[in-house]
């Protein structure tokens, strides 16, 4: 079992590294083309992607992964493909309600961004929702059973596409200005996301179809995934909402800092372009490892094996903790020279030196939260979550606008709120019974 835990992990973070990377090498010629004003609209519009995203699939797909590993124990394949079954009919149908609303809000979710010129890239990106829906109950059912391989091939095939069609967009686009330009980019999001969902279902059915999956449960597993997920789910909604507010007051309190709307729009292009792009790729790497820890535990849990637990999660902090450390120095002392090689410009160098401590934060903050939640104790990851993003918010209220600080406030709330986060979790995870 830590075996398979830690050669999922590795396999997770080898494709998310490619994944990263490939993101990280389309905005390096996007920045070129849109410049940081584009910037803030692609990424104001992939800030309300996330958000609806994470309403369609936190919950759901954390379900599937938990009840396929418990079925798997129990050496039940034929119930574990049931669930898969039930739930991904679920998740397509929450999938087609979050792109209705991005498609027909568009405009309203643009001015509540405060970026009013963000409609159409997210409109662009609004069929992505529902597609990732669609591939995400095989893709979880694969990662119950412990086979992350398949996760890892559709995050690539995803990130290729996402990097040719979004750049080819942004470039035939450009003559109709950075907004349209953006649109264009951020469009290569729902290319790669088409031809991932069909990977990912294409081949869980093709591999799966001599297994029978079990019949006449189907309103049984639909209540057991529902009880399960809703936790995830309630959240998700909570930190995703106060994720779009904090967004929101960043930009509100940069101009309360008594900067112009295209001062405010420049730092914060810098900030979540440039800082936040170099920022995500190592606390995107680690984040894996949270991800592949979920049926080690649940299966685990599941057969009443207390001892493998405690192994598995002390095995689990002590790799997240020597990673996190590691990511967060690199960023820290590399911090110029990555945004000198993939950007071209260190203007945010500091806000990336102050925010570098979030890294170790985030990581073991995700890992612990995992762990937590594979054993059944969500609303303590809940109540964690709301305190990072309550700090985050006061931060931006109070820091932000003060002019001295300005957008640097966003790096120390994130500090803090992170570090708070996982101290909690750990007092949490110390206090549960296995």
């Amino acid at each position: 079992m830590k075996n398979s835990f830690v050669q999922g992990a590795a396999i997770l973070m080898a494709a998310n590294a490619v994944s990263k990377i490939l993101g990280a090498v389309l905005k390096i010629p996007l920045t070129y083309i849109i410049h940081e004003e584009g910037m803030a609209v692609y990424n104001t519009a992939f800030s309300v992607y996330a958000m609806l995203l994470s309403f369609v699939v936190s919950g759901i797909p954390f379900a599937i992964s938990k009840l396929t590993a418990v079925e798997i124990a129990r050496n039940n394949k034929g119930g574990a493909k049931a669930i898969v079954n039930t739930s991904s009919l679920m998740l397509l149908g929450i999938g087609c309600i979050g792109t209705l609303i991005m498609w027909f809000g568009a405009d309203f979710l643009a001015v509540a961004m405060k970026e009013e010129r963000a409609a159409t890239a997210i409109r662009a990106v609004a069929p992505a929702v529902m597609l990732v829906a669609l591939g995400e109950g095989a893709k979880s059912g694969f990662q119950g059973e412990g086979n992350m391989l398949p996760t890892a091939i559709s995050q690539c095939i995803e990130a290729f596409i996402k990097l040719g069609a979004g750049f080819m967009f942004a470039v035939c686009l450009i003559q109709y200005g950075s907004d349209k330009s953006a649109a264009g980019a951020i469009s290569g999001v729902t290319a790669g996301e088409l031809a991932a969902a069909c990977m990912l279902v294409g081949t869980y059915y093709f591999t799966h179809r001599k297994i029978k999956s079990e019949r006449g449960k189907n309103g049984e597993y639909t209540k057991v995934i529902a009880q399960t997920a809703m936790p995830v789910i309630l959240m998700a909604i909570t930190t995703s909402a106060i994720s779009v507010i904090d967004t929101s007051l960043i930009r509100t309190g940069l101009l309360r800092a008594g900067l112009t709307s295209g001062e405010a729009r420049y730092l914060y292009g810098a900030y979540s372009g440039y800082a936040m792009t170099v920022l995500n790729l190592p606390a995107g790497l680690l984040a894996t490892l949270g991800v592949s820890i979920i049926p080690a535990i649940s299966g685990a849990v599941a057969v009443g094996n207390s001892e493998r637990v405690k192994k598995l999660t002390r095995n689990g902090v002590g790799i997240c903790c020597i990673c996190g450390l590691l990511a967060s120095a690199s960023v820290a002392v590399f911090g110029d020279l990555m945004l000198k090689i993939l950007f071209q410009n260190t203007a945010s160098s500091l806000m990336l030196k102050m925010a570098a401590p979030s890294v170790f934060f985030i990581c073991m903050m995700q890992f612990s939260g995992s762990v937590l939640q594979a054993m059944g104790y969500t609303g303590r990851v809940f109540i964690s979550s709301l305190v990072v993003g309550i700090i985050k918010l006061l931060s931006a209220i109070f820091l932000i606008s003060i002019p001295e600080i300005n957008i640097y406030g966003a790096a120390i709330g994130s500090d803090v709120a992170f570090m708070t986060g996982m101290i909690m979790n750990f007092i949490f995870l110390s206090r549960a019974k296995p």
